[in-house]
């Protein structure tokens, strides 16, 4: 009898070591999905970063060396362009910290859930800007040609912008939910 439950011990202990291995495993999973996830969205605020900063010399010389547009409306680009890095620069720079996915389970969560919140609110900032600039222009190059017709052009462009801005927007939320998921799935396992 003691033979027996001594085996039984044994066996037990290899079953809970085999667990403890494969929780390990898995926490190791969902971490490194995790830390990939962050990078899509990291690699996301780069892009645009990149693109903001190329937008500057181009508007320049779209807007005002091209079509003879006021100073003002390059400004205001180099404005909106600036905070956009800006942003880019500030919401990603917690997602950026190298010890965030190896940091304790509520801080990770915490950080990702103000970036996630703070990128969604950024729509409240960007799109009323846009809109009033994309305005300020359609009114300027009316004025220049005379013609209402550059009046669609631009409502088209601003068009094709939010679609494709709305588009990256949405992806990127998903990121962010995709990795507050993960974390909730580690939370239960903890």
């Amino acid at each position: 009898m003691e033979y027996e439950l001594d085996e039984m011990r044994q066996q037990m202990a290899m079953l809970k070591d085999k667990l403890d291995n494969q929780t390990i495993v898995n926490d190791r999973f969902i971490r490194r999905s995790m830390r990939e996830s962050v990078s899509t969205i990291n690699k996301r605020y780069l892009i645009v970063s990149v693109l903001a900063l190329v937008m500057i010399p181009y508007c320049y010389w779209a807007f005002v060396l091209l079509n003879g547009l006021s100073l003002g409306v390059w400004i205001a680009v180099v404005v909106m362009m600036l905070a956009v890095v800006g942003f880019c620069y500030f919401n990603g720079r917690a997602l950026r910290d190298p010890e965030l996915m190896n940091a304790s389970l509520v801080e990770a969560k915490r950080k990702v859930t103000k970036a996630k919140k703070r990128d969604n609110d950024w729509l409240y900032v960007g799109i009323p800007m846009a809109m009033a600039w994309v305005v300020w222009v359609a009114y300027e190059m009316a004025q220049k040609t005379g013609s209402n017709a550059i009046v669609i052009g631009c409502v088209a462009g601003a068009v094709v912008g939010a679609f494709i801005g709305l588009k990256v927007h949405f992806k990127t939320q998903r990121h962010y939910s995709d990795v507050l998921e993960q974390i909730e799935e580690l939370e239960k396992e903890a």
